[in-house]
């Protein structure tokens, strides 16, 4: 798919084959080559080298050879336990210089143009980033006074979306910069590196994953019907409610007092207290379903009365997350839930969101 989309686009892109490489795969990004497309083929274990010097001379191609490299520098947030010297991915200090030598011996180490990385997904801050860029371009240049004909430094991932609006880096679900800053902190370290060390600059690439296909899909959908949520007083003067009350006449006795003193925030224990208590008597047979209501009017009528009752409207929505959004559940990833009209209006009652099928997470 990518060697025919580059067929009919920029001849300079990049067709940048990373991940796990076998025989087939080699063979494929190899012919790339002999189509004229710009592709490397980035080494992310040592073992990958003898396939592509092997596959290489048997198919008279000249290929083009990025590696991935282990840096030190650790992402320690939700996504960093793939970065850093433990990260599953890419050679080590070690690794990379075996690397070279086996190039040097087989001929091929002008072939080797690209230095690849990763710090990290969802990358909260600046600083981070410049650290990890100011490792990877000293390794660069380390690469070039070995001898290696470098080209090009790929970044990888780890350019963040603020999905929660904080703009904080102390949060894994947003970062404390913007896209230019990003940008401009990634060509700064890069540049400063390489003009300490009298480097020719890089092609800076990446592949920013993320921020590339994180606001690609919107799911809209609409509210099946609406329900408001609000319990029907019991009109009874609250004084005839008391004999109804048996056990629990204690907590209506103090319920009734902080309601004369005005009390709100005991007046709302009182009537939680309350609740639980005639809830508990009702289990036990003490009170019947009309006095069960009874109650339930007496404590809206208080919860009006002080003006702490909460109108709340119910929008039942089809939400079944395992089938519009799988990886919600499946990542812990958060995904925005926005009105897309009446945008004009101040929302004047509270809403909830139900999901109309089983699925619990909706």
């Amino acid at each position: 798919l990518a060697m025919s989309c580059l067929c009919k686009g920029n001849p300079d892109a990049f067709l940048v084959c990373n991940g796990f490489k076998d025989a087939e795969y080699i063979t494929l990004a190899l012919l790339g080559r002999k189509l004229d497309l710009n592709t490397v083929i980035v080494l992310e274990q040592e073992e990958e080298l003898d396939l592509v010097i092997e596959l290489s001379e048997k198919m008279n191609v000249r290929p083009v050879i990025g590696l991935r490299a282990k840096l030190r520098t650790k992402h320690s947030g939700h996504f960093g336990s793939t970065s850093g010297e433990k990260g599953k991915f890419g050679l080590t200090t070690t690794q990379i210089v075996n690397v070279m030598k086996k190039l040097n011996q087989s001929g091929l180490l002008d072939c080797f143009q690209l230095l690849h990385f990763h710090i990290g997904s969802q990358i909260p801050t600046t600083s981070l980033l410049t650290d990890g860029i100011t490792e990877a371009a000293q390794l660069y240049c380390e690469l070039i006074r070995l001898g290696a004909n470098m080209k090009v430094i790929d970044i990888g991932g780890g350019l963040g979306i603020d999905y929660d609006g904080s703009k904080t880096g102390a949060s894994d679900l947003s970062v404390a910069y913007t896209l230019n800053e990003y940008a401009e902190a990634v060509v700064a370290s890069i540049r400063f590196v390489c003009d300490r060390r009298s480097v020719k600059h890089p092609v800076i690439c990446s592949e920013s994953g993320r921020a590339i296909v994180s606001h690609h899909s919107v799911l809209i959908f609409e509210a099946v019907s609406a329900v408001k949520q609000t319990a029907h007083a019991h009109q009874a003067n609250p004084d005839d409610i008391q004999f109804l009350l048996g056990e629990a006449r204690a907590s209506y006795g103090d319920l009734y007092s902080a309601l004369l003193r005005g009390d709100q925030e005991s007046c709302l224990l009182y009537v939680d207290q309350l609740k639980q208590r005639c809830v508990e008597g009702f289990k036990d047979g003490v009170l019947s379903i009309e006095e069960l209501v009874s109650v339930d009017g007496l404590c809206e009528w208080v919860l009006k009365t002080i003006e702490a009752s909460d109108l709340v409207h119910i929008y039942n929505i089809n939400l079944s997350v395992f089938t519009s959004i799988p990886d919600l559940w499946g990542i812990d990833q958060v995904f925005p839930i926005v009105p897309i009209h009446k945008l004009d209006q101040r929302p004047g009652t509270r809403g909830i969101l139900s999901d109309l099928t089983c699925d619990s997470d909706g």
